[in-house]
């Protein structure tokens, strides 16, 4: 290559400009798709360095209760996949091919992810198709975890299957649950607070009670877990609602309510699921044909679990997240898109856990911002995962 100067003839830049430029090596499609992919989100998001505020990273409305962050979040997660890529070498030297398997591809992309700043990480993934069983990846996938507020997708069954054709009812027992301040439910909350949920959910419909639990839109973080709280009660307490929800299916059997929301996790214990348990019962009901679950019951479950339609089809989505120890994060859900085959919805169940904001190495972080860290590890990894499951199941 010459570079031109101020001092070169005008003939001679005039001949190197007309020079025709020489092509730049070609990615092999693998790292094309990697590339386009990078565009596309790096394109859409805001890249952040150390050095800045934290309320420019994370403003206030970003996150939602169950840790699901709207499109105008900020996305370290961009930043992550492109640090692995560029950890690779971004070179036009040949590289070694990309392995063809759909497990051995995913499994690749989970490694290319870094988590080098995490210590005592604790993970588990499931992701495939609706069809039982069909699993194009597992990853300690029958490890209890902490559930956070993803145990609340098998809550709504339970929910719904008990109030099916009066779910445009109240609840029945609603008042004398949010209304009795000693009611294990909404003890831990204070006065003020209690009121709060009174007013919300004491008049409010099944269906409604359901919503607030699983999205928790235009309603305040308590009332969003009283919501659940409020099931729970009216589904015999935590005891009576794990043996339902295990009677409903065998492979239920990974999902275990031992507390109220918000209530203290080392008393009688945290509630806890598996990552294979909540694709279970997410591709029940992607399928509809949950046991003992009728049709229109599956179309109301599925009418509170959309969250949006994307690129990728309609998504339906429970998240999960705790700052407490273990800092939880849980992403879960399906995707469906118009003509998919019954039962090739896409599935997926990423969980994390970590002992405390110590188990993080990015300096002096109080829990939340190492949650949210966690929160974008997780992400980073569905980005990177289910583009190639997707690919494997249109096959």
């Amino acid at each position: 290559m010459q570079l031109l100067t101020a001092a070169t003839p005008p003939a001679a830049a005039s001949a190197v400009r007309k020079q025709p430029t020489p092509e730049l090596a070609r990615p092999d499609p693998w790292s094309a798709g990697v590339l386009a992919g990078l565009r596309r989100t790096v394109g859409s998001v805001q890249l952040f360095t150390a050095a800045t505020p934290p309320e420019r990273r994370y403003p206030p409305g970003a996150v939602w209760h169950d840790g699901f962050r709207s499109r105008r979040r900020a996305a370290p997660a961009a930043l992550l996949a492109f640090t692995a890529l560029a950890a690779s070498g971004c070179s036009a030297s040949p590289q070694s091919p990309p392995p063809q398997d759909a497990t051995a591809r995913i499994a690749a992309a989970i490694a290319a992810t870094p988590a080098d700043a995490f210590t005592g990480l604790g993970r588990s993934i499931w992701i495939g198709a609706a069809n039982a069983g069909e699993a194009l990846y597992r990853e300690s996938a029958d490890l209890p975890r902490p559930a956070a507020s993803s145990i609340k997708t098998a809550y709504l069954v339970e929910f719904f299957a008990d109030r099916a054709g009066a779910l445009d009812e109240p609840v029945p027992d609603a008042a004398a649950v949010v209304g009795d301040p000693q009611h294990a439910a909404i003890v831990h909350f204070d006065a003020e607070v209690q009121t709060e949920i009174r007013e919300h959910l004491e008049p409010a419909t099944a269906r409604t009670v359901g919503r607030h639990m699983i999205r928790g839109t235009d309603v305040s973080n308590a009332v969003y877990n009283a919501a659940a709280n409020l099931v729970t009660a009216h589904l015999g307490g935590p005891p009576d609602l794990t043996r339902r929800i295990h009677e409903r299916h065998p492979d239920l059997a990974g999902i275990t309510a031992r507390r109220y929301m918000l209530a203290a996790r080392d008393v009688t214990g945290d509630n806890e699921v598996t990552a294979g348990s909540l694709a279970t019962v997410l591709g029940g009901i992607a399928r509809g044909d949950l046991p003992g679950i009728a049709p229109e019951t599956h179309e109301a479950l599925r009418d509170v679990l959309f969250l949006e339609e994307s690129p990728e089809g309609r998504h339906y989505y429970k998240g999960g997240s705790l700052n407490s120890s273990p800092i939880t994060r849980v992403l879960s859900g399906y995707f469906e898109r118009p003509g998919d085959a019954p039962g090739q919805q896409l599935v997926y169940a990423f969980m994390a856990e970590l002992p405390g904001p110590d188990g993080i190495g990015l300096g002096n972080l109080d829990s939340g911002e190492a949650g949210r860290q966690l929160q974008d590890y997780l992400e980073a990894l569905r980005e990177a995962t289910l583009p190639i499951a997707r690919e494997a199941l249109a096959q």
